[in-house]
């Protein structure tokens, strides 16, 4: 009888060894994969060309630690400015007055002060005693006539004033023959003055009609008669004209005008901010426009601040000049004042 083939079952833990190595060379071909695309990814990044990525008006915002470099800037256009008081290079400029002064004679002087329309009243001041003491007189009152523009006198009695109405500030002549007790408008006489009107200083009146100002702003005139007169404007420029402002000469820059005034022998120029001056100089114009200096009136005020509050006048061989608060005068032609 055959002998029984006696069935022996594999041990189950070999099988569990050669499963275990299966999963292991599978789980190394992973790695081996994956090591193989990182290098070639780095490869590509550090060794290949890059791609551009085309941009469509894009702004590059810098991050944080980066620092963005400075942009230029256009130098912006100069734009035109109202009269100041220095210009870029230094140079005092005029601005329209708010001291007028017109003398008599050596002792006899009119003053007054003006500002805006209608807040400004008119209220000369009359000195004979050579400035030692101003009377004041009111001119406002009886007339309503505000911001005085201009002086013209003849003597102690009698001055005549270009002003400002209250209502509607146009321009207003009053009167006095009685050393300002009393004051009278007399509207006719504004047509047959010299006058700068403050709404448009781009136009001169000259008597009888309106003309353009050879600027665009005049800040002083200076009438010589009915035809003649001279112009500084707020650029410094000084003009002159022989035929009542329809025709203007060719300029003249008297440095750091400030304030203009006739003259025996052509016009006054007060200058401010002068290097041989320390305060207002003075300076003689012929009609022709030549200037010559005469002298200096040392004062503390600052040369930015003189404009607009200096006026001078001549009568006779006196020179008055009101420069801030004080009132001088010369009578040696503007080499000194006292």
């Amino acid at each position: 009888m055959a002998r029984k083939t006696r069935y022996t079952p594999r041990d189950s833990s070999r099988r569990r060894v050669w499963v275990y190595i299966g999963v292991a060379v599978f789980i190394a071909f992973d790695i081996l994969l994956i090591i193989w695309a990182i290098n070639s990814t780095r490869a590509s990044a550090t060794g290949g060309t890059p791609r551009i990525i085309p941009s469509y008006g894009a702004t590059t915002v810098p991050t944080a630690s980066t620092t963005p470099a400075a942009t230029p800037s256009a130098t912006p256009a100069a734009t035109p400015t109202p009269a100041s008081t220095t210009a870029s290079s230094g140079t005092i400029l005029p601005v329209p007055a708010t001291h007028l002064l017109v003398a008599v004679d050596a002792t006899t002087a009119w003053r007054a002060q003006t500002g805006a329309c209608p807040a400004t009243t008119a209220a000369p001041q009359l000195t004979t005693d050579s400035g030692a003491t101003w009377d004041t007189t009111d001119a406002s009152g009886p007339t309503d006539v505000t911001a005085p523009q201009s002086l013209t006198v003849t003597s102690a009695t009698t001055v005549e004033l270009l002003g400002l109405a209250k209502s509607n500030c146009a321009p207003q002549v009053v009167k006095t023959f009685v050393s300002g007790d009393n004051y009278k408008a007399y509207p006719e006489k504004v047509a047959t003055s010299w006058y700068v009107d403050p709404a448009n200083r781009a136009r001169v009146h000259a008597p009888g009609a309106d003309h353009a100002a050879p600027c665009d702003a005049v800040v002083a005139l200076a009438p010589k008669g009915d035809k003649v007169a001279a112009a500084l404007c707020a650029d410094g420029r000084l003009f002159t004209t022989t035929d009542a402002a329809a025709t203007w000469s060719a300029p003249a820059t008297p440095p750091g005008a400030i304030a203009l005034a006739r003259a025996s022998t052509g016009y006054l120029v007060v200058s401010a901010g002068r290097p041989d001056c320390a305060g207002t100089q003075l300076l003689t114009v012929t009609d022709a426009l030549v200037a010559t200096v005469a002298g200096c009136h040392t004062t503390s005020t600052a040369a930015a601040a003189l404009p607009g509050t200096v006026a001078v006048s001549e009568a006779g061989s006196t020179i008055w000049l009101w420069a801030g608060d004080t009132v001088v005068r010369s009578t040696d032609a503007g080499a000194t004042f006292k």
